[in-house]
């Protein structure tokens, strides 16, 4: 009699019909194959078992009705796949690969990501860039307001829009928030996973610039948290000047209404309050051409030098790194410069101080507020060779005096510094304030709001 061979499994719950034929005679009979027969046909096949085969005759296997099974399912199967077409889709970038900008074009203390908003805020950012800056794009509603800016194309993006804000903040801010994810992979491009600190810059009185910044605000606080970062979030925000129309200042003092609050409590810092109107009536014979220009480079001057300065040794007073951390810390801040002409009297160098506090290019605002100082004092070595210590020690004193520090808890960090440029140069950077209200009330009055 022919028993099925050791070859033969079977896994089917029903009976299975056996066919054996020998040389004389066929025999048919049902094998029950389940539970009831665990020896003969376990229920699982073995796991090393490829084809199924019933019996064996004359040499001569028979695939099993699973094996037939599986096979004509694969015909089916090609019958309806599809043939695809041939598409180039280039080598995919790595995460390590993504997102890695052009290094600073110099040696910096902190390491600045800045994104611009509208046309005021993507001239800002560029006269960032063009000082060495390589963390730095723009966004816009219209490429028109592109035009001029020396940041790379591939960091300018135009988010989706009707083609331009037409003025109108509520449109800009609905653009913007269509588009925050391509905000957010710009900012990857843009600024890498090697920034300390983002500035928004930003015009306030267009619709764009005066429609994004908030929400520019939000995503950049995003970025940061998402590299594991402090959300260390600043702004600079240019106000429009007096002679500007009314619907200009409206936009103007309701975006710096909204973000008054949150600059007078740190969230925003720093707060830098550029005042057009302070810039005209400093530079009143500026062409047209030449005031953006001046006053854009003037910002990032100032910003800049208290950021190369916490990087540079000195071999006198050293503004390191945390102190320029503390004052960018501090809320709305205002920067100040001036050059000595004569500095041989005790009392010369306080005075430059005091006029370097009132001549600002930015928003005038009650000092006395201040809670965090740095001023720095450079000058050459055939300067600081010769002047007695105690002409820089009467500044720094008369400096805490003005700013009424003998009264409070005012933190004052110092530098002097060897400069290779003729003269001696003091640079104030006061925070601590608060966003001027008496400004914002004449934009106020000059919207009729």
């Amino acid at each position: 009699m022919w028993w099925p061979s050791k070859n033969f499994y079977g896994w089917s719950r029903k009976p299975v019909e056996v066919t054996i034929q020998g040389e004389k005679s066929t025999f048919r009979f049902m094998l029950p194959v389940g539970p009831s027969d665990p020896g003969i046909c376990p229920q699982e096949p073995p796991p090393d078992s490829e084809g199924m085969v019933l019996a064996e005759s004359d040499g001569a296997a028979q695939e099993s009705p699973v094996t037939q099974t599986h096979e004509r399912q694969n015909q089916m199967t090609n019958e309806f796949a599809v043939d695809l077409p041939d598409i180039e889709f280039g080598v995919a970038q790595s995460p390590d690969e993504i997102g890695k900008p052009e290094a600073d074009a110099k040696d910096v203390a902190v390491k600045f990501g800045f994104i611009g908003a509208g046309q005021g805020g993507n001239r800002l950012a560029d006269a960032f860039y063009s000082i060495g800056y390589r963390r730095v794009c723009a966004v816009n509603t219209t490429s028109q307001d592109f035009l001029g800016l020396t940041i790379p194309s591939k960091n300018q993006r135009v988010l989706e829009s009707p083609g331009g804000a037409g003025k109108d903040p509520e449109l800009g801010a609905k653009v913007l928030a269509k588009s925050s994810e391509e905000v957010l992979s710009l900012m990857r491009q843009s600024f890498g996973a090697d920034v300390d600190h983002i500035i928004v810059t930003a015009g306030a009185g267009g619709g764009t610039g005066t429609g994004f910044a908030p929400g520019l605000v939000k995503l950049a606080r995003y970025y940061l948290q998402q590299l594991g970062k402090e959300p260390r979030v600043g702004m600079v925000v240019a106000l429009p000047k007096k002679a500007e129309g009314g619907k200009v200042q409206a936009n103007a003092y309701k975006l710096m209404s909204a973000l008054a609050p949150e600059a007078d409590a740190k969230a925003i810092s720093p707060f830098v309050i550029v005042d057009n109107e302070c810039i005209y009536n400093m530079f009143p014979a500026l062409s047209a051409k030449a005031f953006w220009a001046t006053a854009n480079k003037n910002v990032a001057g100032l910003f800049d030098i208290f950021n190369v300065l916490a990087k540079q040794q000195s071999a006198y007073v050293t503004f390191d790194r945390a102190d320029y951390q503390s004052v960018l810390d501090s809320g709305v801040l205002v920067f100040g410069a001036t050059k000595l002409e004569s500095y041989r009297q005790e009392t010369e160098i306080s005075d430059g101080l005091r006029k370097n506090l009132s001549r600002t290019l930015l928003a005038e605002a009650d000092i006395k507020q201040a809670s965090h100082v740095a001023a720095i004092l450079c000058a050459p070595d055939e300067i600081l060779s010769v002047m007695p210590q105690s002409h820089i020690d009467h500044a720094f004193t008369t400096l805490e005096r003005i700013l009424g520090g003998e009264a409070k808890d005012l933190v004052i960090h110092q530098g002097v510094y060897e400069a290779k440029r003729a003269g001696l140069f003091l640079y104030t950077m006061v925070g601590g304030l608060t966003v001027p209200k008496a400004r914002l009330e004449i934009m106020k009055s000059k919207a009729g709001v």
